[in-house]
């Protein structure tokens, strides 16, 4: 234990040796806000199929897990770039770095902290809401002239407001479709393997597709 607390201590010396203060404590503050929405983020993609008994919570763990640990090294790059860089404008704080780090760490901490207790507590929150929320309150605080992207922020809270209409709009056709085209049929275990085979294909087809069309666009002179 002894060993393994020097190791740990020795690893944070470098780190702050190498990357200096900035890196040293926003490790620490990204690792606690990616735990804190995958806990969080991991109900909203498992709860169903857990309470309707297609998955054990050890099976939702296990394949949660993955997907989200996937999910962040694939898209989270792309992500992350929109929220710092859509929200406020990063040139205005060419002549201000530490003031931009300081605004980057405190919204990192803010969030994890609440997005943590919130889901502890079970209360909701969105992780997205609250960093968003965080850059936007500290860019103002900071006093920087010029922080804001009024245009990104009006577009994130569109998109905030659009996302549930959509997802009801959605729900809604998918429901109506599996009722008319497998629960309201004689045979609902016939059509459902159907419907399944037949979107099976055209998933495979659409991706093939794509494929293609990616790798002609790259071989094209």
């Amino acid at each position: 234990a002894v060993g393994g607390g020097r190791l740990i201590r020795d690893a944070c010396m470098a780190v702050v040796a190498t990357a200096g203060w900035a890196a040293a404590l926003a490790y620490p503050a990204a690792s606690l806000l990616a735990l804190a929405n995958g806990a969080n983020d991991i109900c909203n993609s498992v709860g169903t199929a857990v309470g309707a008994g297609a998955l054990t919570m050890r099976q939702a763990l296990v394949l949660g897990c993955i997907a989200e640990a996937i999910g962040a090294v694939t898209i989270g790059p792309f992500v992350a770039q929109s929220i710092a860089s859509g929200q406020i404008h990063v040139a205005a704080f060419a002549g201000s770095p530490r003031t931009f780090v300081l605004l980057m760490l405190s919204s990192l901490l803010g969030a994890g902290i609440s997005t943590l207790l919130a889901t502890l507590y079970g209360a909701p929150i969105s992780a997205t809401h609250g960093i968003v929320s965080g850059i936007v309150t500290v860019a103002l605080l900071s006093g920087t002239h010029g922080a804001l992207d009024l245009g990104g922020i009006g577009f994130t809270l569109l998109g905030w407001a659009a996302s549930p209409l959509a997802g009801l709009a959605a729900g809604f056709a998918v429901s109506l479709l599996v009722h008319r085209l497998v629960l309201g049929t004689r045979s609902p275990a016939a059509a459902a393997a159907g419907v399944a085979s037949a979107g099976w294909s055209a998933t495979m087809h659409c991706d093939q597709t794509a494929t293609a069309s990616s790798i002609s666009s790259r071989l094209a002179p």
